[in-house]
């Protein structure tokens, strides 16, 4: 599941703040029952995570807990109240059997992407310095598919080096970027169908317009809309 949370941290040593409060959470023994964390990247106005909830409630439950702490932070050094992030999370289901690595490189390839650094190597705010780098981070989980790259860790580094050398499209950045704002799935039409058949909804929605009201949209978008039932 890729997950995106936004709002504009302002400086580095706000950022800093929220991947330690991140790391925090994943550290906490309970919260390491809700969630598998495999990789992330912090931008300076969003922040992207790639897990594995064991439901949608905990999931919610872990975004929820990690944006709380930045807010009461946030909040105490400026003297201030309220809401500060722009909206709930956004997410979107992967097919990991087919898209995992390019979901991997989507992520954090985002600083090279906005033109932060031109190697992703010299950003030190992604887990491409767990994943690609082999350095320490104690609490990324290694999906089985990046254990499969290699016998030991020295390996796996130097052939998760070799996915990067080539890009995804411009075309893939933007399903992936859709399905998350949309809620969707991102994957092969066989994952679709899969997902379909067990969730009894469709799992990518129509076109623009139609009627917001309308029982065959709600189904869509499995949720409420602008509050309706």
């Amino acid at each position: 599941l890729i997950c995106s949370l936004c709002k504009l941290f302002g400086s580095c040593l706000l950022y800093t703040y929220v991947l330690s409060q991140f790391n925090q959470c994943i550290a906490i023994r309970y919260f390491q029952r809700l969630c598998t964390y495999y990789t992330n990247s912090g931008m300076t106005n969003h922040l992207h995570l790639l897990i594995s909830p064991f439901d949608k409630v905990q999931l919610s439950k872990f975004m929820q807990t990690m944006a709380n702490r930045y807010v009461r932070y946030f909040n105490a050094t400026r003297n201030r109240t309220g809401t500060i992030w722009e909206g709930r999370f956004k997410s979107c289901l992967v097919d990991s059997e087919n898209y995992l690595f390019t979901l991997y490189r989507y992520i954090e390839m985002n600083p090279v992407r906005a033109g932060i650094v031109s190697s992703i190597a010299e950003y030190p705010w992604s887990s491409y310095g767990y994943n690609g780098l082999g350095e320490e981070n104690s609490l990324i989980t290694e999906h089985k598919l990046y254990q499969d790259l290699g016998e030991d860790s020295e390996v796996r580094a130097k052939n998760y080096q070799k996915i990067f050398k080539t890009l995804i499209s411009t075309q893939q950045e933007q399903e992936i970027t859709d399905a998350t704002m949309r809620g969707e799935v991102y994957g092969s039409e066989g994952f679709h169908l899969e997902i379909n058949k067990l969730i009894s909804r469709a799992t990518k929605l129509t076109a623009h317009g139609g009627d917001r009201k309308s029982e065959k949209y709600r189904n869509q978008a499995g949720c409420s809309i602008d509050g309706l039932k």
